[in-house]
């Protein structure tokens, strides 16, 4: 039996394709405002997705990843998010407002001081306190000037609402792109088998015929159970790649949020289509529209809004306070409660902190250093990648057609082999290879076509390009 490596290293690519897409991902759509989160970025009408919800319509690439982004709880994990970043803004914001609060207690004390005078003929008592103390106080205080902290605390918080709401649409990005290979995946297989099916018929016929040359005596058992063979690993396979199929239904369906068993058809076909792309402009368009650059804008404002805060660590702050109170303890009477208010105006500076101020600083600069090395580490490596992956396409699109001509080939050298196997001038074994070969050939003719299509939609992600 001949073994073709192609078959084994397309069965384990698409499996863990299958695998891993499903366990990763990682957040976060555009949020307008909290309770106003478009999640999904598609305008499929109602019944449209209650019938693709259902699985009862074959679905095209852009149904399936709709579907998904509706559904999937990635996305509403990262959409959360976002609502928590946008009230850290309200709380940032509350610094604004004067902090009031109210106090209450009561004191019971054992001792104090007091003394009697005659006066008038009479002791005179004078208390200086009272065993039962009450006291209840409203402060509010406000922070006059403290050098911008404030509004530099409120820039952090809306960079942090950013680059949550990066976080949305990357995942969004990522999850759309997870679908292409379960997808294709499907397509390739179904096509796959098509082939197999073509070959079982291929060889039940040479059966047929070598069982007939075996009754007569021009063919021996050694044929007929070498053809058997084959026909039994063709099934097997075939067994397989069904099982890759139901893999990558169950692994849709997970992502969707839906029974396992509802069917998953996808509506494509497997056909290569060369298109001719522009480097340059793939590079500008990556840098327009690839979610990551977005992001590290976003940290660049999160890193210079930070750097402002740490600089007015050394600064004064100007706080005012008010306070009014219900008490007793004055004299004369001291155990009657009574009113009383007062206002006070304080500067704080910190004149020595440790050289606290200068290490946060330093810290915050070279946050800054740091974000700026992202960005060119991310141009370098997408430009990289965009290379590489226009090398891919035009490398599959020329090992395709080779593999076409290799096809015409092989099913010349098959009817040349099938001619000669009647006519007793060839072998058992050199006609399994040869029908063997037509097999491999077509299907590696397909898993090049998958291959192209992969490469290709590798491309619109590395260009940020949405589904």
């Amino acid at each position: 039996m001949t073994h073709h490596p192609f078959r084994i290293a397309v069965v384990l690519f698409l499996v863990a394709v299958a695998a891993g897409r499903a366990d990763s991902v990682g957040k976060a759509n555009l949020v307008d405002s909290v309770g106003k989160t478009d999640l999904v970025g598609a305008d499929d009408s109602a019944g449209k997705a209650s019938l693709v919800a259902a699985g009862q319509d074959r679905m095209a690439l852009k149904e399936a990843v709709d579907l998904v982004l509706k559904t999937n709880q990635q996305i509403q994990i990262a959409a959360e998010s976002v609502i928590g970043a946008e009230y850290k803004i309200s709380e940032s914001k509350s610094l604004y407002w004067p902090q009031v609060s109210v106090v209450g207690n009561y004191t019971r004390m054992s001792l104090f001081g007091e003394f009697s005078i005659p006066f008038n003929g009479q002791l005179m008592t004078i208390k200086f306190g009272t065993p039962n103390n009450y006291n209840m106080r409203a402060s509010v205080m406000e922070q006059v000037f403290n050098w911008g902290r404030t509004a530099r605390t409120i820039e952090i918080s809306k960079a942090g609402l950013d680059l949550a709401q990066d976080g949305v649409l990357l995942t969004k990005h990522m999850l759309g792109y997870q679908i292409v290979p379960l997808f294709y995946g499907t397509v390739f297989f179904k096509e796959a088998i098509k082939v197999l099916d073509d070959n079982l018929k291929a060889f039940e016929l040479k059966l047929a015929s070598t069982k007939q040359r075996y009754d007569v005596g021009l063919a021996s058992s050694f044929d007929v159970n070498l053809l058997q063979v084959q026909i039994s690993a063709v099934r097997g396979q075939k067994v397989d790649f069904e099982n890759n199929i139901a893999k990558f239904r169950i692994t849709f369906n997970a992502l969707t949020g839906r029974d396992e068993k509802t069917p998953f058809e996808p509506d494509a076909e497997l056909v290569l289509k060369p298109a001719a792309f522009d480097k340059e402009a793939l590079l500008k368009e990556s840098l327009a529209g690839r979610i990551e650059f977005q992001q590290i804008a976003h940290q660049a404002d999160l890193g210079r809004a930070s750097l402002g805060l740490a600089r007015t660590g050394d600064k004064p702050t100007l706080s005012a306070v008010f306070n009014y109170e219900f008490r007793n303890g004055f004299m004369p009477d001291i155990d009657k409660i009574r009113g009383n208010w007062t206002a006070a105006l304080s500067v704080t500076y910190p004149a020595f902190d440790g050289k606290r101020t200068a290490a946060q600083v330093a810290q915050a600069e070279s946050g800054l250093k740091a974000v700026d090395f992202r960005r060119t580490d991310l141009e370098r490596n997408v430009t990289a990648e965009i290379e590489t992956l226009l090398s891919d396409l035009a490398t599959t699109e020329q090992k395709l057609d080779i593999e076409k001509v290799k096809i015409k080939q092989v099913e010349d050298t098959l009817r040349i082999a099938d001619e000669r196997y009647r006519n007793g001038l060839l072998s058992a074994t050199d006609l399994v290879d040869a029908q063997n070969a037509l097999e491999g050939a077509k299907l590696n003719a397909l898993q090049l076509t998958y291959n192209h299509i992969l490469s290709e939609f590798s491309l619109f992600r590395a260009c940020g390009r949405k589904i």
